[in-house]
């Protein structure tokens, strides 16, 4: 068992006590501003909904969510709190940007490394949003194929502040790409790999790929499952199974990343958070991953990664 302590947006907590947790959602946000892309589907704005999604995950056996809404994808910290409160479901807030695309202050182009490392440390020690509610983990995230100069200096930031504070830094990849370029980026700040997710990598099935960046020491969120549209989840049974044969089911974690209204069961459309746990996890089991290995998946990985090691 993991010994330790998470942020949760309530307060800091034993890691013991996370329990089955899914790695990257979105209960709450509503992008504006910067550049973000905003679209109705991506406005999950109402905290009764946020509050309903939780307590069905509560139902069904969840413990914890890991929140992936940073500021400029329109955080809300005081939904956040109100519906962990309600739901007696555990949520960990991020601090950091997705990615350039998905919205950043014009002023980050000006702002130097060490800056953004500061606001991300304050996010996490002080508070979010001129509050005392502080985050659990920090994010950073790329380009499709690229990575710009304002998305450098965040993954840059990111291993700082990740360092100062002791918690993980986890990567968006926009379509699973630049995984290993990222990597290649926190080796040069000597960041410890091993407090390191890359998600989204199941968007990219490239089992070379993802045994190079398991090889540096990363963990791997495979997020898609039950996302028809990106790829049949015989794929990411296939590339499970052989990480887990290659010796890698240590480093492995499972989400939904369920950023859209038309994810969410309480906005009338689906999977929903219970999928993964109702139709994916019997279905790797029943293909062969033992189920204590799946357990690790969803229990003792998270655990690890995002205990606070300061």
């Amino acid at each position: 068992m993991t010994i330790g302590k998470i942020r949760t947006v309530l307060g800091d907590i034993d890691s013991s006590k996370m329990g089955y947790t899914m790695s990257h959602e979105h209960i709450l946000s509503h992008p504006q501003g910067h550049g973000s892309k905003v679209e109705e589907d991506h406005l999950l704005n109402s905290v009764p909904k946020a509050i309903e999604m939780l307590k069905l995950y509560k139902e069904a056996g969840g413990g914890t969510i890991i929140e992936a809404t940073p500021q400029s994808w329109g955080r809300n910290t005081a939904g956040m709190c109100i519906a962990s409160k309600e739901s007696g479901v555990n949520v960990i807030a991020t601090t950091g940007y997705i990615c350039e695309e998905h919205g950043m202050e014009p002023e980050v182009s000006d702002w130097s490394v060490d800056f953004l490392a500061e606001r991300m440390i304050h996010d996490i020690e002080v508070g979010m949003d001129d509050t005392t509610v502080k985050a659990g983990w920090i994010k950073c995230g790329t380009a499709y194929l690229h990575i710009t100069n304002n998305e450098e200096k965040v993954i840059r930031a990111g291993a700082i502040a990740a360092t100062e504070t002791g918690v993980c830094l986890h990567a968006h990849t926009t379509a699973g790409t630049m995984g290993i370029e990222i990597l290649e980026i926190l080796e040069e700040e000597n960041f410890d790999l091993s407090r390191m997710i890359v998600s989204h990598v199941d968007r990219f099935p490239d089992l070379w790929y993802h045994r190079k960046m398991l090889e540096k020491g990363a963990y791997l969120l495979y997020d898609g499952p039950g996302k028809a549209k990106y790829y049949p989840d015989q794929m990411r049974v296939d590339l499970l199974k052989q990480l887990v044969k290659d010796g890698f089911e240590d480093r492995l974690l499972l989400s939904n990343d369920m950023g859209r209204r038309s994810h969410h069961t309480v906005y009338g459309y689906g999977p929903g958070f219970n999928w993964i746990k109702q139709r994916f996890i019997p279905r790797l089991i029943e293909e062969g991953i033992p189920e204590n290995v799946v357990h690790k998946f969803m229990y003792e990985n998270p655990q690890k990664i995002y205990t606070m090691i300061k």
